[in-house]
């Protein structure tokens, strides 16, 4: 399972805030596209990072990057 992740970050580029996003997704790819979609609705600009693998955002001064992560599960966690 994998789960997009908004992360904001201040000007310099450090992280200020996380934010995981719902629902989880069962392919990779589909995060990716969702996660690509959540960029786009950012009123600035956006893109896709290399470096990170993620798409990233800006609006109203704000600066997000849009991150997939791995999950597991509570159910199948035990």
């Amino acid at each position: 399972m994998f789960q997009i992740i908004r992360v904001e970050m201040n000007n310099d580029g450090v992280v200020v805030a996380r934010r995981p996003l719902q629902p989880l997704y069962d392919l990779w790819d589909d995060a990716m596209a969702l996660a690509e979609f959540d960029a786009s609705r950012c009123a600035d600009d956006y893109g896709y990072d290399e470096q990170h693998d993620a798409w990233w955002a800006s609006d109203g001064g704000r600066h997000y990057r849009f991150v997939i992560e791995e999950v597991v599960p509570r159910s199948m966690a035990s």
